[in-house]
């Protein structure tokens, strides 16, 4: 089997670590893109660790010490945290201590954290460049503001800077052309109905404080019948992937990343150990991105075409994908054994080939190691041996750390509301949102086919531990009736056993009630037990051992001849074992004992084998009985 972790020379690009959540996938693949192309070629490789928030927040400070043990990997350079997505202080406190020990920098963006190089969006900047761009460059005076939600900071300040532009030029924007749309669809639909329903009318432009508010706008007017922007141009702001695909694309502003990461880069070149633990702030300007709803890019049927083309082959990928894992999931659902895992997903993973892939499971045996699942480089399978859970770092790091086919690493771990179980890597060349959604679909569903994995196996062990309580005796932990005659059975059976002789006990313990009345209970269970371990010791590899109840006891014995000669011999044996397990006491431990016997080939019904055991045992009680009385006293 391989060894995951290369031995070889160190390797020459550092990982730059991002954290985020999965809740904003759209700007999630935006920034991760921009940083995949900033670092091509710079001898850094981006490795991002999503997860999603309601898992981390429903399992709390277990969950999140695992997801930090994911950043454990070599080379590190310096951390991106993106601080609006992650939104946890007990994630983002955390990792600002791991980089202050590594004496690396990190970056936060979108909040402000001492001891980071804070990126700080300069978000009234870009809007003025979208309102301006109106006013000035469209020439547009009456202009309806679609706004965030009433009272909010940004969403009044966005008001401000519009009515302030419009002033500059001669106009106002008066409080009834100020809609509130919340910053998403339903509320700017009924704000909308609203304006028009009260008699007001149609503007220049609609100028929206985000781009989700302006898909709905240009949604709204098309359905009727008005036209963007030939009637009426509409702007927006935040530069979301949707605004993008949007038909008429939104004109809009989003944050310079190639700036910002360029920064970044270049302040991670120049890192000094001794900067360590310093609060920094970087400015980040927005770019304006003139587009087809403000007039300044022209709508084509073949751009649209293209679009549409693009969107079946995402939407046949994504078909594809999901019944693919759903025959997955289906293959999994007997499934008890983690190894079981890599026959039926290795197929699938083949369908959609990584230059890297692998995921790894905790055992369920010893909670401090790993098993591989899947390992594969460049569509090569190959098996790998289990390793320490302590070392969950990145697998194969030479080669992923090496390999230009490989752009971006990420991770996720593999939970359920629960716990963790494992985890995934892919190393990823072309990061398309439909790559980044298939990477959190392979991973819901591996996590789904593991959650089944490791409940069947709980459940198969659960239903032994039942079958193995429904045929032992509770206090000694011998087979109790039941068992003793389904295993007694059993053993007549097999074929290794027909030639031996078969020698059934039954004992009783002496004297059991006047120990419980003198003594207690406790000591009663106490001179059982260890009675139980005098039969289990004397019967050790040879028997098969039963308490019936009470004082009542039964074991058999399958030897080349019979035991009926031994009798007293074992009987000793038993009781010199209790007498030494159950210690010094008031009381000696004594049994009475019968037996009988016969060979295994022609072995009577085993109701009457029984039957002259217990017979043997009444006469051997009797005799005792007239002997003594009362408890045998030290």
């Amino acid at each position: 089997m391989a060894d995951i972790y290369d031995s070889g020379n160190p390797a020459e690009r550092r990982i730059i670590a991002v954290c985020a959540s999965w809740e904003d996938v759209e700007n999630l693949n935006l920034i991760l893109n921009r940083l995949i192309e900033e670092t091509a070629g710079t001898g850094y490789l981006p490795m991002c660790v999503a997860f999603d928030r309601s898992s981390i927040e429903a399992r709390g400070d277990e969950s999140i010490r695992e997801l930090l043990a994911a950043f454990d990997v070599p080379n590190l350079a310096g951390f991106l945290l993106l601080g609006e997505m992650i939104r946890n202080d007990r994630i983002n406190l955390p990792i600002i201590e791991i980089a202050k020990k590594k004496s690396l920098p990190v970056f936060m963006m979108e909040r402000q954290y001492k001891g980071c190089i804070n990126l700080c969006f300069t978000y009234r900047d870009g809007f003025e460049k979208v309102a301006r761009h109106l006013v000035e460059e469209h020439g547009c005076r009456d202009i309806v503001m679609v706004a965030g939600i009433k009272g909010n900071s940004y969403s009044e300040e966005r008001i401000d800077l519009l009515r302030g532009i419009l002033r500059e030029h001669g106009s106002d924007l008066p409080q009834e052309k100020v809609l509130y749309g919340d910053y998403w669809d339903e509320p700017t639909f009924r704000a909308l109905k609203a304006y028009f329903d009260g008699g007001g009318s149609m503007p220049e432009a609609f100028l929206c404080a985000n781009d989700a508010m302006a898909i709905t706008v240009c949604v709204y007017l098309s359905e009727r019948n008005i036209q963007v922007p030939g009637e009426v141009l509409v702007g927006g702001f935040d530069g979301i992937l949707p605004g993008e695909n949007h038909e008429p694309s939104i004109t809009t502003a989003r944050p310079d990343f190639a700036f910002m990461f360029s920064a970044m880069l270049h302040r991670m070149d120049t890192w000094q150990a001794e900067e360590t633990g310093k609060t920094e702030y970087l400015s980040v300007p927005f770019e304006l991105l003139p587009r087809e709803s403000c007039g300044c890019m022209h709508g084509s049927p073949f751009v649209a075409t293209k679009k549409i083309g693009e969107l079946k082959v995402i939407n046949l990928d994504y078909a594809r994908h999901i019944r693919k894992m759903g025959i997955f999931i289906r293959n999994t659902l007997s499934m008890d054994s983690v190894g079981d895992l890599a026959g039926t997903l290795e197929p699938l993973i083949s369908l959609w080939p990584y230059p890297y892939f692998f995921a790894a499971a905790i055992d369920e045996t010893d909670r401090n190691r790993m098993i591989p699942i899947l390992h594969g480089i460049h569509g090569a399978f190959t098996d790998t041996a289990p390793f320490d859970r302590n070392r969950m770092r990145l697998p194969d790091e030479k080669t992923v750390l090496t390999d230009p086919a490989i752009r971006i690493v990420m991770v996720q771990l593999l939970q359920n509301q629960e716990e963790t179980m494992g985890y995934v890597v892919s190393g990823i060349h072309d990061w398309t949102l439909r790559e980044q959604e298939r990477f959190e679909e392979t991973a819901i569903f591996l996590s789904s086919a593991l959650n089944a994995v490791i409940r069947n196996r709980r459940l198969r062990n659960a239903n032994r531990e039942i079958l193995r309580m429904a045929e032992h005796d509770y206090l000694t932990n011998l087979y109790n009736r039941r068992g003793f005659l389904r295993e007694l059975e059993h053993q007549l059976q097999l074929e290794e056993n027909r030639g031996k002789v078969l020698t059934l006990f039954a004992m009783d313990m002496d004297r059991l009630k006047s120990i419980n009345d003198i003594y207690g209970h406790q000591a009663g269970d106490q001179a059982i037990q260890a009675l139980a371990e005098g039969i289990r010791t004397a019967m050790e590899g040879r028997g098969i051992c039963a308490r019936y109840g009470g004082d009542e006891f039964a074991f058999a014995a399958l030897a080349e001849k019979s035991l009926l000669p031994e009798l007293e011999e074992i009987r000793e044996n038993i009781q010199n074992t209790a007498r030494r397990v159950c210690g010094t006491g008031h009381f000696l431990i004594s049994a009475s004992l019968g037996a009988a016997s016969c060979p295994v080939a022609n072995h009577p019904p085993m109701d009457q084998i029984l039957a002259e055991s217990d017979h043997a045992l009444y006469k051997d009680k009797s005799l005792r009985h007239s002997q003594s009385a009362g408890v045998e006293k030290i």
